[in-house]
């Protein structure tokens, strides 16, 4: 999608392979002599200005495209400017100009701007004008993003008074199937068939989500594990312990993500009580 100048997202639930597969696809596109730049906006924190926010996004591109004292001087002669109008501009009058070819913009972890103690809308719908302006400056054919998150297109933008985002293409991220998780037999075990075995096991356990079956195979390799029951073994000493709720970083995270959250928690967790017993849920 990038390949064709096209915006797109990801915007799924943690450890479904989003940052993975944007250090994979910026890889591949500096092969092919992209400018590209890498924004996690966990990375900037959250008390702070707009001004300090925009120029902290603007700085980070400046070091990944060796345009550091370029654009810190645009920045500092265009005070005049607000701060997304200097991000803004600073992109079209230095990056655009000083940058030959495509330019692409990975903004990862964009559910972070959720903490920042003044509105984004304005960021993302910035971000939507770049695009529809194509057809007036050719130049932005050669901008895109690719915008990373646990969020929904509709989460970008907030204001109702605003046009949503509304643009891009969604990149869906799926659970691994067999097919798709088979080439890791190879590292389990030297003979194909039951390395093939202990995958099928391992997805029996895992359900193919990205995060908890890459982390069982690697449990399963270290432990030179040869049979389904040994896979079983591990699998409830990695996930299902009581050490396992206590340490492991996904497990504490879905954890929070659902004691901390702001809905009808009692109605959250009765929902979760009816996953759990195998019931339909509908998915809205």
């Amino acid at each position: 999608v990038l390949f064709r100048s096209d915006i797109c997202y990801a915007l799924t639930p943690r450890q479904m392979g989003k940052s993975s597969l944007m250090v994979q696809t910026a890889a591949r596109l500096r092969e092919r002599k992209t400018s590209v730049a890498l924004l996690d906006l966990t990375a900037f924190g959250q008390n702070l200005t707009p001004d300090q926010w925009y120029y902290g996004l603007t700085g980070r591109i400046g070091q990944q495209l060796d345009l550091e004292d370029e654009l810190d001087s645009y920045w500092n002669t265009h005070q005049h400017l607000g701060p997304f109008q200097r991000f803004g501009a600073a992109i079209e009058d230095v990056v655009l100009k000083l940058r030959s070819g495509q330019v692409v913009i990975f903004i990862d972890e964009i559910d972070a701007v959720r903490s920042l103690p003044f509105s984004t809308d304005e960021f993302f719908a910035g971000i939507r004008e770049f695009y529809n302006r194509r057809t007036q400056d050719p130049e932005l054919i050669r901008l895109t993003f690719c915008l990373l998150g646990v969020a929904t297109p509709s989460d970008l933008i907030r204001d109702t008074r605003t046009t949503p985002f509304n643009i891009g293409v969604r990149v869906e991220l799926s659970d691994f199937t067999f097919e798709e998780a088979a080439p890791l037999a190879s590292g389990l075990c030297s003979d194909l068939e039951k390395g093939r075995q202990l995958i099928g096991r391992i997805l029996y356990w895992t359900g193919g989500h990205p995060y908890l079956t890459q982390r069982l195979c690697q449990a399963v390799s270290r432990d030179i594990a040869s049979t389904p029951a040994e896979v079983d073994r591990i699998c409830k000493e990695l996930f299902l312990s009581h050490r396992a709720r206590e340490r492991d970083d996904n497990l504490l995270f879905v954890r929070e993500r659902m004691l901390r959250n702001e809905a009808d928690l009692a109605a959250l967790l009765l929902l979760y009580g009816k996953v759990c017993i195998g019931a339909r849920v509908r998915d809205r």
